[in-house]
């Protein structure tokens, strides 16, 4: 039984003025000449053809190698960009739409020409791709990322709580919206620090080392100011004391409070620091 969008073992029946007809169980399939890789065939060759659908919608075969199949996902290049979607170049004579009802409702955000988005070939009377699931991609290496790496991947999704990235291995990366300063858009390349790994995958920061300890400073005395309500230290308070309490040196608790007091997070009031609640506001 053949399989469309994928690569079947087909014979060659015989030769026209323009191709050659693929002898298959549910018909003859047309290899144009163009998609031959400048082959010349007899009847009774084997080969390894590749099924789309052509221009017209009919079912043709191809000895291209695609880029995708209905089996392995991939990273295709945006070719050009419709108010439909992006067409999507796979390998081989035609391209595949990847539709805007998958991609983000901003179109800023959508892919430029030549960002890469890893993809899933579907078939639906006609070819689609749609942006592939993690279940959906099995990874390439055993390696696993380390804590610190920084390494190059390509926005993958786009959410409320942040971005989801994958790199060229298949290795997923969730960056917290907290952890970057500016839009991304789908497919983009960029370089992510590994900054925490658990069952649920790898997270990452897209922010300069100082500003990641920063915010985690400042989340510490949050953290310590919703459990004591009362935090009893000052820019006075010497070394020894702010590192027993909060774990942290005299120079990190000075910018981490210079921060949640110009965000108005906190209120510094003569030896005693608090949190902001709505009736202090």
């Amino acid at each position: 039984m053949i399989r469309i969008g994928a690569i079947n073992q087909l014979v060659v029946e015989r030769k026209t003025d323009i191709g050659y007809m693929l002898k298959s169980d549910e018909g003859e399939i047309f290899l144009h000449v163009n998609e031959t890789v400048f082959r010349e065939l007899d009847p009774g060759d084997s080969v390894e053809a590749f099924l789309y659908f052509d221009q017209k919608g009919r079912l043709a075969a191809t000895l291209k190698e695609p880029l995708i199949t209905i089996d392995e996902p991939a990273f295709l290049a945006v070719k050009d960009i419709q108010p439909i979607g992006c067409f999507m170049e796979m390998g081989i004579s035609k391209d595949v739409l990847l539709s805007k009802d998958v991609l983000p409702h901003d179109r800023k955000l959508w892919p430029i020409e030549g960002d890469m988005v890893l993809c899933t070939l579907k078939v639906k009377g006609k070819f689609v791709v749609k942006i592939a699931t993690q279940d959906e991609v099995p990874l390439t290496t055993e390696k696993p990322l380390e804590l610190k790496d920084v390494v190059k991947a390509r926005v993958h999704r786009i959410g409320n709580q942040g971005i989801n990235l994958v790199t060229d291995d298949y290795q997923f990366i969730f960056v917290h919206h907290t952890m970057y300063k500016k839009s991304y858009r789908l497919g983009e390349e960029i370089e992510v620090k590994i900054v925490y790994h658990s069952d649920q995958g790898y997270t990452g920061s897209l922010i300069p080392q100082k500003e990641v300890a920063l915010h985690e400073d400042a989340n510490r005395i949050l953290s310590y100011l919703n459990r004591r309500g009362e935090l009893h230290l000052t820019n006075e308070s010497p070394p020894e004391e702010i590192d027993q309490v909060l774990g942290m040196s005299k120079k990190a608790f000075k910018r981490a409070i210079g921060k949640l007091y110009r965000e108005r997070k906190i209120i510094i009031d003569g030896g005693r620091i608090r949190r902001v609640v709505d009736q202090d506001v």
